[in-house]
């Protein structure tokens, strides 16, 4: 082996399944803060345009513009706790995942009628990759329990 292949192959068994956890970890704690966030006025205040402009609009008019934030509220805690979950249960880290996949998926669907691209927007696209990703690592992982 040369020096390059020596130092390849520590850099990738040093990196070898840290990459998920990491990947993991920044949705737990982008998704806990988006959470949180939601059961606050600045938060209502920031959905409002969105909520009122997009097709989402019919959660406003099922549970109104709180209930709404706190209905996203609610499903950004729990794909929290399902990640969570997900270090240790495969299974629930793939629903975790999965949640984390419609979350962007929703989020995008926003764009047409938002009519701007922003960090809002952009956000999303990582979310959706790297919540693919966790949901093929866990199925992989579930699979081989």
């Amino acid at each position: 082996m040369t020096v390059k292949n020596d130092y390849l192959f520590c850099a990738i068994r040093f990196l070898n399944k840290k990459d998920t956890i990491a990947l993991r970890l920044s949705l737990i704690v982008v998704f806990l803060f988006f959470g949180i966030a939601k059961w606050f006025e600045f938060e209502v205040e920031a959905l409002t345009p969105i909520i009122t402009t997009t097709w989402l609009s019919i959660l406003k008019d099922m549970l109104g513009l709180h209930g709404t934030s706190y209905f996203l509220g609610v499903v950004e805690l729990t794909t929290v706790a399902l990640l969570v979950l997900g270090f240790k249960n495969p299974m629930a880290g793939a629903a975790g995942a999965t949640l984390i996949v419609l979350t962007g998926v929703v989020t995008l669907s926003l764009l047409p009628q938002l009519g701007t691209i922003d960090s809002f927007i952009l956000k999303d696209i990582m979310v959706v990759a790297i919540g693919l990703t966790l949901l093929k690592q866990d199925l992989v992982r579930w699979q081989q329990a």
